[in-house]
């Protein structure tokens, strides 16, 4: 091994022992403040890499509180129109810089059927306390329940692996850049390359959870007046609760059972005309067969009798 290989491995080497510390450094930074924060594009925000802050100083994609949250929702409304209901619902989410990710309409069937209609939609987290007052203007809201995740310690370490990573290809640059052989530019080529591709993949993941953060899920369910479904159940279930489950499991129970018989009854009849007729001559054959008289054995004759070996006679004697 030459004497430049040789320079190029420990350099690796101190390389990565630099980049171990520097990701310890960057966790306690990041936990001391927002730095090295990233945008929704996954790219350092203005300010030398400080998170980008809205008028009030705290980050644009968190809460007042420094936290930030993943807020998903699900509405049940009614309205005497559905379809129309959920156009407008359409309007309010543009009108609030949100979008709709999926959208689900049935027409009215007559009299009767109002129709209903189905939407996920992605509202700015700012706005999700005004929500509800927002599509109660546009019909009855019977139920509206919101969960929340919170993700501050996840975005946290992906800032300091992003920032960690970062400096990691920005060394792994220079090495390349002071690289005087063609062993020595494949090794540190290949090594700055999987470096950038944890970069990239950790910026994807970072740009993910920071669109989650700003916008925040709602799915809303719009029905007809008397098409209500089950109101959301959000308290823990009863012994009363179970009885009923049960109830209702043995029941059905049984209704499977009775259409299984139903289904199988017919089969069971024409197996039976076509089995019965078989059967019965098969049992009446073996009957006449047991009840046929048998030929009595023939006498033994009288035991045959052996006549005794005799002598040869004796010749003349000299």
């Amino acid at each position: 091994m030459t004497t430049r290989i040789r320079t190029l491995v420990a350099s690796l080497a101190v390389l990565a022992a630099l980049t171990a510390c520097s990701a310890g450094s960057g966790a306690d930074e990041s936990a001391a403040g927002p730095e090295g924060a990233y945008d929704a594009g996954g790219a350092p925000a203005d300010g030398g890499g400080a998170p980008a802050v809205d008028e009030s100083g705290t980050r644009a994609d968190t809460p007042g509180d420094g936290q930030q949250v993943v807020q998903t929702a699900h509405a049940t409304m009614t309205s005497e129109d559905p379809v129309a209901a959920a156009r407008r619902v359409v309007t309010l989410v543009t009108r609030l810089d949100g979008r709709v990710d999926s959208r689900y309409e049935r027409a009215s069937g007559g009299e009767g059927d109002p129709g209903s209609a189905s939407l996920t939609v992605r509202v700015p987290s700012t706005e999700m306390a005004t929500l509800p007052e927002a599509l109660g203007e546009i019909g009855d809201v019977q139920d509206y329940l919101v969960e929340t995740q919170n993700v501050t310690g996840a975005a946290q370490d992906l800032d300091a692996r992003i920032a960690a990573t970062e400096l990691s290809v920005e060394r792994m640059t220079a090495l390349l850049a002071r690289a005087s052989s063609s062993s020595e530019l494949i090794e540190a080529e290949s090594a700055l390359t999987e470096r950038q591709a944890n970069l990239e993949r950790l910026r994807s993941e970072r740009a993910r959870l920071a669109d989650r953060v700003a916008l925040s899920t709602v799915d809303v369910e719009i029905w007809g007046p008397t098409d209500t479904p089950e109101r959301l159940d959000t308290e823990p279930p009863t012994f009363l609760d179970g009885l009923a489950t049960g109830w209702h499991a043995f029941t059905a129970t049984v209704r499977t059972v009775l259409v299984v018989l139903g289904v199988l009854l017919p089969w069971l009849v024409v197996a039976a005309l076509v089995v019965g007729p078989v059967v019965l001559w098969r049992r009446r054959r073996r009957a006449v067969t047991a009840t046929a008289p048998v030929a009595p054995p023939a006498p033994a004759g009288p035991p045959a009798t052996v006549a005794p070996a005799t002598p040869p006679p004796a010749g003349p004697r000299a």
